[in-house]
């Protein structure tokens, strides 16, 4: 089976644990439109908001789709361990000693970033660093360890098997969808 799949560790070692999967890592969005357009048989995406959910939901439906909750995560700014910047919310991206690590443009997590920055007004060219993106979650943390970076967002999980500091930011729900026939 083709499998795109937002970065997920829990996903991905499942995944390697059974034969049969050909597991591609992309965005949410990127995963969803590999699976509408017949490039793959199964998305793994998540989703911190409700109503995007439902558009989503709505949109696989309408194209014979089932889709399956497998998780709860949460997602969150990584910072080094013991927080030397004391950095607690998405303001103190703003500070311009902090330097910031983001996720790719069309990942579930930047789209979450960028919906949080939009609620609390903050332009993104405030963020030192906004520019600055990585694939995995798993990349995010290297490059905060490296001390290419002070902070970014991911899951919490990663944060926690890498020895960081977290901050959480929102919950939310990780899918799988796949055509009915699989």
């Amino acid at each position: 089976w083709r499998f795109s799949s937002s970065s997920d560790a829990i996903i991905q070692q499942s995944v390697s644990e059974v034969k049969g999967f050909d597991l591609r890592i992309a965005g949410s969005s990127e995963a969803l439109e590999k699976l509408l357009n017949n490039e793959a048989d199964l998305a793994g995406y998540h989703v911190s908001d409700k109503k995007r959910s439902k558009v989503i939901h709505s949109r696989l439906s309408k194209n014979d789709m089932q889709i399956y909750p497998v998780m709860k995560r949460i997602q969150g700014l990584i910072v080094k361990k013991g927080n030397p910047l004391g950095i607690h919310s998405i303001a103190d991206l703003t500070n311009p000693k902090v330097r910031f690590i983001n996720r790719q443009t069309g990942s579930g997590t930047r789209l979450l970033l960028d919906n949080l920055l939009k609620d609390e007004e903050i332009s993104p060219s405030a963020i030192n660093g906004y520019d600055h993106e990585e694939f995995t979650h798993t990349a995010i943390s290297n490059a905060i360890l490296a001390g290419k970076a002070d902070v970014g967002i991911g899951v919490k999980n990663i944060a926690l098997e890498n020895g960081l500091n977290f901050i959480p930011l929102k919950d939310e729900i990780f899918f799988v969808a796949m055509k009915k026939d699989v």
